[in-house]
C-alpha cells in the first residue's frame, strides 16, 4: 500500500469519524429529548416500534445497501473514463450521457419506481403487518405504532433515492454528502421533536425524521452531484445494467445479517416483555454504537470505496495489506473502548440520559443491558469493515450468504434467552444473544475473506492479541478507581456522582491505555502518540 494512499485513506476516515462523531452527539441530543419527555415507557416502545416496518421495507430494497451495490460498477465505468487519453471526451449517446450516467439513470428510474410501489402498499397494509410484528402490544399500542409508521415510511424513498446518487460520488472519492447526511437527518428529528415535545405529542419525531431524511438523504446528495452527474428518465428493467445491479443487490434484499435485524429481534421479543423492555434496551444500543460509528462504520466506508477504486486497478496486493490493517486497527481501538463502557455502564447511562421522566430505575435497566453489548464492540466493528470489502469488489453474494446462514443458526439463541426469565435477565439475555451472533457472524467473516481477498490471518491475530491485553489493563484500572470512587465521601450525589466517577475512571483508562498501546504497538494506536509517549519515557 503506497503512502499517498494511506494518507488518503487515514484523511477520509478521519473525515467520516468526525461526521458519525456529530451525528451521534446530535442523535444523542434527539434520545435525551425522547427519554426527558416521555421516560421509557409504553408510549416510547411504540415510537421505537414504529420504525421497524420502514426498517424492513428498507432492508427488502437494499436501501441500506444501495450504495454499495452500486458502487462497484460506478467505480469501473469513472475508472474506463480516467483512461479516455487526454484531449479526447468519453463516449455519449443520443441522449448525452457517458456510459456512467447511463447506467446510474437506468438504476435509479426502475428503483424509484419499485420503491414508491412498495411504500404505497405498506402504507395501506399498515395495520395488520404492525400487528403481526408486535403482538404482544395492546390494540391501543398497535393503532398509536400504525400512526407513527406510516408517517415514517415515505422517507426511504429518500433515503433509496438520495443511497443511488451517493454511489456515483463515492466512485469519483467524493465523500461529502456521505459525512453531511446523517447530520441533517438527525437535526430534523431534534427539530420535529422540540416541536412535537411542546405538546406532548411524540410524534413530532417522527415528522422530523421524514423531513430529515428529504433533506439529509436526498436533497445533500443530489446537490453534491450537480455538474458532476446527468440523469434522464430511463425505465427499462430488463436492462442490462439492471439486470447486473439486481443481482449485485439480490443478496442484501433477500439475505438477513444480525447488523440489520438484531434491533427488530429485540423489538419483537421486547413488545413481550415488560413495559419498557424495548427502550431500555434501544438507549444500551444507543451508547454502543457510538464507538462503532466512529471507528467500524468511519473505517468501513472509507475502505470500502478505496477497496472498490484498488479492484477496479487490479491493484490485488495493496487491497489485502489495506484490509487487513483497517481490520487490525478497528478491532484494537474498539477493544479499548469497549473496556470504558464495561467498567461504569450506569456512570455512562445515568450521565447521557438520568433526566426528567428517565429516572435511576432506568438507568440501572439500560446499563444491565450495556455491558454484553459493550463486549461486542469489536465484533461489530470488524464485520463493518469486512463487509465493506466484499461490497467493494463487487461479491455480495458469499458474505450475505455466510451472515444468514449465522443469523439462522442464533434465532433460537434469542428466544431461548428472551423468555427463559429463570435462566437469565431477559434484557440481559437480548443484549447476549446479539453479542454471541455478531462473534460468530465475524468468524465467519474472516475465513471467507481470507479465501475471497487474501486476508493475511497471523499478523491480524497478533494485532488483536496485543490489542486485547491492553484494553484489559486499562478496564482494570477504570473498573478499580471507580470501585473506589464510589465509596469516596467527596463525591456529590446525582449527576456530579457520575461526572465524578467518569471523570477518575476515564483518567487512569486513558492514561493505562495510552501507555501500554504505545509500549506494545496496538494496532490503531497514532503512530504521532506512540512517538511522543517514547519520547517522554526516554525522558
Amino acid at each position: 500500500m503506497t503512502q499517498e494512499l494511506a494518507l488518503r485513506l487515514r484523511t477520509v476516515a478521519l473525515l467520516l469519524a468526525a461526521s458519525n462523531l456529530l451525528s451521534r452527539v446530535l442523535g444523542y441530543g434527539r434520545d435525551w429529548l425522547i427519554s426527558t419527555n416521555f421516560g421509557a415507557t409504553g408510549l416510547t416502545d411504540v415510537y421505537q416500534a414504529s420504525f421497524m416496518l420502514p426498517d424492513m421495507l428498507n432492508h427488502l430494497l437494499a436501501g441500506g445497501a444501495l450504495t454499495v451495490s452500486l458502487l462497484p460498477r460506478m467505480s469501473a465505468l469513472y475508472a474506463a473514463e480516467v483512461q479516455v487519453p487526454e484531449g479526447m471526451m468519453p463516449a455519449r449517446d443520443s441522449r448525452g450521457l457517458t456510459p456512467g450516467d447511463r447506467a446510474f439513470s437506468v438504476v435509479f428510474t426502475v428503483m424509484l419506481i419499485a420503491a414508491a410501489v412498495l411504500i404505497l402498499l405498506a402504507e395501506v397494509f399498515a395495520q395488520p403487518l404492525v400487528a403481526a410484528l408486535f403482538h404482544g402490544f395492546t390494540p391501543e399500542q398497535i393503532a398509536r405504532t400504525t400512526y407513527l409508521t406510516r408517517i415514517v415510511l415515505p422517507a426511504q424513498l429518500f433515503f433509496l433515492c438520495g443511497g443511488l446518487v451517493q454511489a456515483t460520488l463515492l466512485a469519483r472519492q467524493n465523500f461529502t454528502a456521505m459525512a453531511l447526511t446523517p447530520l441533517f437527518y438527525n437535526a430534523g428529528i431534534i427539530v420535529g421533536g422540540l416541536v412535537g415535545s411542546q405538546a406532548g405529542q411524540i410524534e413530532g419525531f417522527s415528522w422530523g425524521a421524514l423531513v430529515g431524511a428529504a433533506v439529509g438523504g436526498f436533497a445533500v446528495p443530489v446537490w453534491s452531484a450537480l455538474g458532476k452527474l446527468r440523469y434522464r428518465f430511463a425505465f427499462h428493467p430488463t436492462d442490462r445494467e439492471v439486470r447486473a445491479f439486481l443481482w449485485t443487490a439480490l443478496p442484501l434484499m433477500v439475505g438477513v445479517s444480525l447488523t440489520t435485524i438484531d434491533e427488530w429481534l429485540g423489538r419483537y421479543f421486547g413488545s413481550q416483555l415488560a413495559a419498557g423492555t424495548i427502550s431500555w434496551l434501544a438507549m444500551a444500543r444507543r451508547v454502543m454504537l457510538v464507538p462503532i460509528g466512529l471507528l467500524g462504520a468511519a473505517a468501513g466506508q472509507a475502505t470500502g470505496a478505496f477497496i472498490a477504486k484498488l479492484y477496479a486497478e487490479k491493484r490485488h496486493d495493496e487491497l489485502a495489506e489495506l484490509l487487513a490493517k483497517s481490520v487490525a486497527a478497528v478491532v484494537g481501538l474498539s477493544l479499548l473502548l469497549s473496556a470504558f463502557l464495561i467498567a461504569m455502564p450506569d456512570a455512562v447511562i445515568g450521565i447521557l440520559f438520568e433526566y426528567g421522566r428517565f429516572k435511576q430505575t432506568d438507568t440501572l435497566r439500560s446499563a444491565a443491558a450495556l455491558v454484553p453489548l459493550a463486549v461486542g464492540i469489536a465484533a461489530w466493528g470488524a464485520q463493518a469493515v469486512l463487509a465493506r470489502a466484499f461490497y467493494g469488489t463487487g461479491d455480495t453474494w458469499r458474505p450475505m450468504i455466510a451472515t444468514s446462514v449465522v443469523t439462522v443458526a442464533v434465532l433460537p439463541l434469542y428466544q431461548f434467552l428472551a423468555l427463559h426469565q429463570s435462566f437469565v435477565d431477559p434484557l440481559v439475555g437480548l443484549a447476549l444473544a446479539a453479542t454471541l451472533g455478531m462473534f460468530l457472524q465475524v468468524v465467519v467473516l474472516v475465513v471467507v475473506a481470507r479465501e475471497r481477498l487474501g486476508l493475511h490471518l497471523r499478523p491480524l491475530l497478533t494485532g488483536i492479541g496485543r490489542a486485547l491485553a491492553v484494553a484489559t489493563c486499562a478496564g482494570l484500572a477504570a473498573w478499580a478507581v471507580d470501585v473506589w470512587s464510589e465509596q469516596a465521601a467527596f463525591l456529590a450525589a446525582g449527576k456530579l456522582r457520575y461526572l465524578g466517577r467518569l471523570a477518575m475512571s476515564g483518567c487512569a483508562w486513558a492514561v493505562v491505555g495510552l501507555l501500554l498501546g504505545a509500549w506494545w504497538r496496538m494496532p490503531g494506536m497514532p503512530r504521532q502518540v506512540q512517538g511522543l509517549l517514547r519520547r517522554l519515557g526516554r525522558a
